[in-house]
């Protein structure tokens, strides 16, 4: 009898020892599953800049739910400017597993790529034309990310929300700067997604002067869009003080413009562009084959104006409208903002205003007629 209860004490011991050692073979493989991924980040050199991209990258991924320590974690190193170092931080992301490496600016992005390992990549900070070769030189990658924007088409849905009653955009143009059709030719397409018409505007950057082509412009129908691309060095406060006695609204493309005298202008900023990075990230992390997905351009994030746009704009309206499209409202002369944001400095003194008067636009020559 004791025999048998022996054997069934062993037996039973031997049931919870293999019963805890199973347990812990479980409690072990569980902690494993639940090891949060790993993100690496790196960057040739780190600026505010870039730091305001790694901070709203974070933000985004927090509200996602990966909350750091807990459901993921970051590993974050620059290469102090130095190209070698760069490919040696790469390495080490690879050592530790991460899961996504972050790559940003051209050298990070150029050394991520060089890695032999296949760890899914995320670049920003490069041109659409950089992001357009990478995707077709490295279609075998698990690469996409942020490339820098035409915000354009942001500035003429803007003018939809803030001028609903326009009709008609005039671009500035300067005639000196070539055949004027060609210089509006891209704004057409735009323009026309919009119900909008795009006419142009002659301006003279020499003579710092708007064309009196601007006195025959219906305030009531049409706006005038300062487009940096078309014209880099405009004589924004010439067009600032005749758009204001014509009562027109004079939008721009860029937040320096708007400093100058622009009512507003849809800008990028940097840490709009972490948001941007945030949502590829968790999108990876939740599902690795979004990693090759094509490139996006970066997204306007904040529209910007100056206290002139706040006598003429429904400020309180704009932000109900853009609110549910992640975007806010700010005042260049500000302070403190919702998000981390680099502002270009107010100019100390601007170059004198120009005149409103006509200037004389080239005519193009006619091709010979054949015999």
């Amino acid at each position: 009898m004791w025999r048998k209860t022996a054997v069934m004490v062993m037996c039973g011991a031997l049931s919870l020892v293999f019963a805890t050692g199973t347990t812990a073979l479980a409690q072990s493989s569980t902690a494993s599953d639940q090891t949060a991924p790993l993100v690496g980040v790196t960057s040739i050199t780190f600026s505010a800049e870039i730091q305001a991209v790694v901070d709203g990258m974070r933000d985004r991924l927090a509200e996602r739910g990966f909350r750091p320590g807990e459901t993921v974690d970051y590993v974050v190193r620059d290469a102090g400017a130095d190209g070698g170092e760069i490919t040696n931080v790469v390495r080490d992301f690879a050592s530790r597993n991460v899961h996504v490496i972050v790559a940003i600016t051209t050298p990070s992005i150029q050394a991520a790529l060089a890695s032999k390992n296949r760890i899914p990549i995320v670049a920003a900070g490069l041109p659409a034309m950089q992001a357009r070769e990478i995707s077709n030189a490295y279609r075998r990658r698990a690469v996409t990310g942020i490339s820098d924007g035409d915000t354009r088409e942001d500035q003429f849905a803007l003018i939809d929300i803030l001028a609903p009653e326009i009709q008609s955009i005039a671009i500035p143009v300067d005639p000196d700067r070539g055949p004027i059709a060609a210089q509006i030719q891209n704004l057409t397409a735009i323009a026309r997604g919009h119900d909008l018409s795009v006419i142009p505007l002659p301006v003279s950057i020499r003579q710092n002067a708007v064309g009196s082509e601007i006195n025959s412009l219906n305030p009531g129908k049409t706006a005038i869009l300062l487009d940096r691309m078309v014209l880099p060095d405009a004589p924004v406060e010439a067009l600032s003080a005749a758009a204001s006695a014509q009562n027109l609204l004079l939008f721009g493309t860029d937040e320096d413009s708007v400093i100058r005298g622009a009512l507003a202008a849809m800008v990028i900023e940097p840490h709009g562009i972490g948001q941007q990075l945030g949502d590829m990230v968790a999108d990876i992390l939740e599902k690795p084959s979004s990693a090759r997905r094509p490139f996006e351009r970066a997204r306007t994030s904040h529209l910007v104006f100056n206290e002139d746009g706040r006598a003429v704009l429904d400020v309180a309206a704009i932000e109900t409208a853009l609110a549910g499209r992640r975007r806010s409202v700010i005042a260049w002369a500000e302070d403190a903002s919702p998000r981390p944001r680099l502002k270009p400095a107010i100019p100390e003194a601007p170059p004198p205003l120009g005149v409103v008067r006509g200037i004389k636009i080239p005519i193009p020559r006619s091709n010979p007629t054949r015999p």
